[in-house]
C-alpha cells in the first residue's frame, strides 16, 4: 500500500494543477467579458449624454417656436383689427 500513496499523491496534484488551470481559463474570459462590458458602459454613458444634449438643444428650439407663433399670432391680431376698421368693422367686406 505503500507504493499506491505516491501515485495517489500525484494523481490527486495533477487533478489540482487541471483544475486550477481550469480556473485560471474561466477568470481570464470573465477578465475579456468585464472589459468588453466596461467599453460597452463607457460607449453608452457618451451616447446618453450626446442624447441628453440633443433633447436640450431640441427643448431650446421648441420654445424659440412658440415664442415665435405667439409673435405671428399678436401680429396676425393686429393685421386682422387693421382690416376690419378698413372694412367699418362689420366683417362682411
Amino acid at each position: 500500500m505503500t507504493n499506491a500513496q505516491p501515485e495517489d499523491l500525484n494523481a490527486r496534484l495533477d487533478d489540482i494543477d487541471t483544475r486550477l488551470e481550469a480556473l485560471g481559463d474561466e477568470i481570464d474570459l470573465n477578465r475579456t467579458i468585464l472589459e468588453g462590458v466596461r467599453r460597452e458602459t463607457r460607449a453608452n454613458s457618451q451616447t446618453a449624454a450626446r442624447l441628453e444634449r440633443t433633447v436640450n438643444q431640441l427643448l431650446d428650439i421648441a420654445r424659440l417656436h412658440q415664442q415665435a407663433l405667439r409673435q405671428s399670432q399678436i401680429e396676425n391680431e393686429r393685421i386682422w383689427q387693421y382690416l376690419l376698421r378698413q372694412s367699418g368693422g362689420n366683417g362682411t367686406n
